[in-house]
């Protein structure tokens, strides 16, 4: 049953991407699922998912404490039997620019167009709260640009968006590609 609160969630992400975009179409997945704002049950398939994408080095790892703590910055990714199938953060850096982070679909899921429907909920939910730019650091820079990033030097990025990266096991080698989208 969809509660109150995803189903408005669902129609703000979705009349905020007709608007600004016209990505959204309810057939994009093979299947026709629903996004949803991360509740505190998701945080284990959050956390496994993640860690299993940075074992194979393709994104970085959040801790549990991280997960819950930024819990409302995630949308799940949902099938129509109810299975939780991916997941993606947008997280607020510095006066108007946003972050698309820890961007992940189940494995066996892949190809179904679920990393792009949580990458447009991401962007549609930028939009909403007034942010200007959106980037990522990703190792799938042709994924982004399929969206309209562009490529950039991470020099460009301010400083205040690095404070994460001191945790980071790659730091100060970061070999992630800036990514940003200009709304």
């Amino acid at each position: 049953m969809v509660s109150l609160a995803d189903s408005l969630l669902t129609q703000a992400f979705t009349l905020a991407a007709v608007s600004r975009y016209n990505w959204f179409h309810p057939n994009h997945c093979k299947e026709r699922g629903m996004l949803r704002k991360a509740r505190q049950q998701d945080v284990p398939f959050i956390h496994s998912l993640l860690a299993e994408y940075a074992a194979k080095g393709e994104l970085l790892a959040r801790p549990l404490t991280d997960i819950y703590e930024f819990l409302r910055d995630f949308v799940i990714a949902e099938d129509q039997s109810g299975v939780v199938v991916g997941v993606c953060g947008l997280h607020l850096c510095w006066e108007d620019l946003s972050e698309v982070r820890s961007l992940a679909v189940s494995p066996a899921r892949r190809g179904e167009g679920w990393g792009t429907r949580l990458a447009e909920a991401a962007i549609s939910e930028a939009v909403t709260l007034g942010f200007n730019q959106v980037f990522a650091l990703t190792y799938r820079p042709a994924f982004f640009a399929r969206l309209g990033f562009k490529e950039v030097d991470k020099g460009r990025l301010p400083h205040k968006i690095w404070a994460d990266c001191v945790h980071c096991v790659k730091f100060p080698a970061c070999d992630e590609i800036a990514m940003l989208l200009e709304l």
